[in-house]
């Protein structure tokens, strides 16, 4: 009878460990795990270390977010989402890290070139000086091979001076071969800068720059003035980097029918393309397409929430020119 009832705690502490193994299992987030590897992996390099700790740590902060949400059992979105950061901004150490290592032996390299030419430039300059004493001699020796000893001189000193302008001409070169070196880190920081003007924001599919309805009239379709300064900035933005490509997506609330609803949506799409082909920006660039009330991002029980669902979302695509479409 004792031994029974000794066996059923047991066994219950038994199945309970199991349970929790079973849990801890079904809690590991693939994304999560993927980006841990890729911030390990920045951390772990020393060049990274020591060349790009803001971008490291920004990487670091976005995984520990990561890791926040995911023990505070926050949805799986917030977990993807952070990830997602962590392991674009661990990338990001890393190629900032490459440009700056590359800077850095271009630098070493220059050095080492214009050691060379300054040896090279004395020995020609010793070698000219030689011939010119040379010459001095000569005419002291007999005045008839003065002349010959001058022009020598003339020679030498006219060669001196085309191999300066050779190592003028080489050390431009070796400046602008260091300045496309930057040329990296520096398209980085613009493309960061115009991120911040034409408001776009990091979503799972790209950057996301949302038109709001102000820039149209209730059930219009024709942009209003009010939108001119966004669309100039985006033309902007899309000149200078011509790599990128844009997926243009029209959306509306639930008020009206289906069929209707479409048709707004794919003819506001469409506005803003004509907008931007206005603007310099080739059509063929750009893809659209109108969802109607499809994945509303606000309630359309309430005025504001219809409001925040009549919109006009541009994803911008990869320095691939990939773009996600909604699946």
């Amino acid at each position: 009878m004792k031994t029974n009832k000794l066996f059923k705690p047991l066994a219950l502490a038994a199945l309970c460990a199991t349970l929790f193994a079973g849990c801890a299992t079904m809690g590991t987030n693939a994304s999560l795990e993927a980006a841990r590897a890729d911030v390990n992996a920045a951390a772990a390099n020393p060049d990274v270390v020591s060349k790009a700790p803001l971008e490291l740590k920004t990487a670091q902060e976005a995984l520990g977010r990561a890791d926040r949400a995911q023990r505070e059992h926050e949805d799986s979105v917030e977990v993807d989402h952070q990830a997602y950061l962590a392991t674009t901004r661990a990338r990001t150490a890393q190629d900032f890290a490459s440009a700056r290592r590359a800077t850095d032996d271009l630098t070493q390299v220059q050095a080492d070139v214009d050691k060379m030419r300054l040896a090279m430039r004395t020995r020609e300059a010793d070698m000219a000086r030689a011939q010119a004493a040379q010459s001095a001699r000569q005419a002291d020796v007999a005045r008839a091979d003065a002349a010959a000893a001058n022009r020598d001189a003339a020679y030498a000193a006219q060669q001196a001076g085309v191999a300066r302008m050779m190592a003028d001409a080489e050390r431009e070169k070796a400046a602008q071969a260091k300045q496309d070196a930057m040329s990296a880190e520096e398209r980085v920081r613009v493309l960061q800068m115009k991120i911040a003007e034409v408001e776009a924001r990091e979503t799972e599919r790209g950057l996301l720059v949302t038109l709001g309805d102000v820039l149209f009239q209730t059930g219009r379709s024709e942009l209003q003035p009010v939108a001119a300064p966004r669309l100039d900035k985006l033309a902007g933005f899309l000149k200078q980097f011509p790599e990128k490509k844009l997926l243009i997506e029209g959306y509306t609330d639930s008020v009206g029918s289906h069929q209707l609803n479409m048709e707004l949506s794919q003819r506001r799409a469409e506005a803003v393309k004509m907008a931007l082909v206005q603007r310099g920006i080739d059509a063929s660039r750009m893809t659209i397409g109108g969802y109607g009330e499809n994945y509303p991002v606000a309630s359309n029980q309430s005025t504001d929430g219809r409001q925040l669902n009549r919109r006009v979302e541009v994803v911008v695509s990869d320095e691939r020119g990939n773009l996600k479409s909604r699946s």
